[in-house]
């Protein structure tokens, strides 16, 4: 196989007519690895990195890409990152000698990285473990590491499914915010409508996170472009759904979803605070399962991440996988020895025992 180095933007969009072709046969077929959320993420932040993808031909056909770019710190990671729930090689399973050709790519080329962080495997991937062969084949040093939860409502059984997500006091908001005032659950199915709603969500996210410890990244403007380019790419393929509860024409909840590979992938989704006892957040869940069920959706996937509401409504808990890969044994030596420390019992204890903590705060 032929490797070709794409550096450049105009190559990249080169790529756009065999890339989701060629995604929808590997094993890391989501919407956080298409060519319309790439694309938006390159356009945003590619001014702080390097493309470096990688595609493979065989008889001038491309085979395989690997959606490299490299920060300007020397870090290799996957294009999206850290802003893609799942991520992966996009690699026709015909062609798995691939794995070999990046593999060796990357040990002949280490002057060009400083390590490489390849995270959000999904579970069922099993591209990592081919990949990690290949890594061993050249003595790559490597360390796999777990990464996110993946939480997620695995649609065996609807009606199970409806008995987790149709509770009474879930049923009883619905019922008082329908006999208090006008409420509607929203799908901004027009592409101008669901530009429009994306600044209610902004703002709506905003007043929500402001003064916790974790205050909302759309005080970023480079993060609301993003979101509006993904959007402006997305949604026309019929891959976003954009949804809203609204009561009183005050809005109680919206959320950002995409349908994808049988699946509703729940992504990103604020609440208004005023309303917070009736739980606007799980209401609109419940509508969520709904509109899943209606089009025979096989999950809810809550992706990444582990808030408690998700452990509510889930009945699958998945983790995803970081595959760290080093220049050199040295390195990883290092990263290793320092991760044991970190992670030591000993070090547990100081860090989270709340009798230690005391002890500390007095101390220090």
């Amino acid at each position: 196989m032929k490797i070709e180095i794409i550096n450049s933007l105009d190559d990249f969009y080169a790529l756009e007519p065999v890339w989701n072709q060629l995604l929808q046969k590997s094993g890391a077929n989501s919407p956080f690895m298409t060519f319309e959320w790439c694309r938006a993420w390159l356009e945003t932040f590619g001014d702080k990195l390097a493309l470096h993808i990688l595609t493979m031909k065989d008889n001038e056909s491309i085979r395989a890409i690997a959606p490299f770019i490299i920060k300007k710190n020397g870090l290799l990671t996957f294009i999206g990152y850290p802003q893609n729930d799942y991520a992966g090689f996009i690699i026709n399973p015909n062609f798995a000698d691939a794995y070999d050709e990046i593999a060796e790519y990357l040990s002949s080329n280490k002057k060009k990285w400083r390590k490489i962080i390849l995270d959000q495997f999904a579970e069922d991937n099993t591209q990592i473990e081919y990949f990690i062969k290949s890594l061993q084949k050249y003595s790559i040093p490597f360390r796999i590491e777990p990464s996110d939860s993946c939480p997620a409502m695995i649609i065996e059984d609807r009606e199970v499914a409806r008995k987790m997500y149709y509770k009474r006091n879930i049923t009883s908001y619905i019922n008082w915010f329908n006999k208090e005032g006008e409420f509607r659950y929203n799908i901004y199915t027009d592409i101008n409508n669901a530009l429009e709603h994306l600044n209610d969500l902004f703002v709506q996210h905003i007043n929500r996170w402001d003064g916790t410890s974790t205050p909302s990244y759309f005080h970023d403007e480079k993060m609301k472009e993003f979101y509006r380019k993904f959007v402006s790419y997305m949604h026309p393929k019929g891959w976003l759904q954009f949804s809203s509860l609204t009561f009183n024409d005050k809005y109680l909840a919206l959320y950002i979803s995409f349908e994808y590979g049988h699946k509703l992938i729940l992504y990103k989704t604020s609440f208004n605070l005023d309303y917070s006892k009736k739980s606007p957040g799980q209401v609109i869940l419940r509508y969520l399962l709904d509109y899943a069920l209606e089009r025979n959706f096989k999950a809810l996937d809550f992706a990444r991440g582990d808030e408690g509401y998700k452990d509510r409504f889930a009945n699958a808990i998945r983790k995803s996988r970081r595959l760290i890969i080093y220049k050199n044994g040295m390195a990883k030596f290092l990263a290793d020895s320092f991760f044991s420390f970190r992670y030591s019992k000993a070090v547990d204890v100081i860090y989270r025992n709340k009798f230690a903590l005391r002890i500390r705060k007095k101390l220090f």
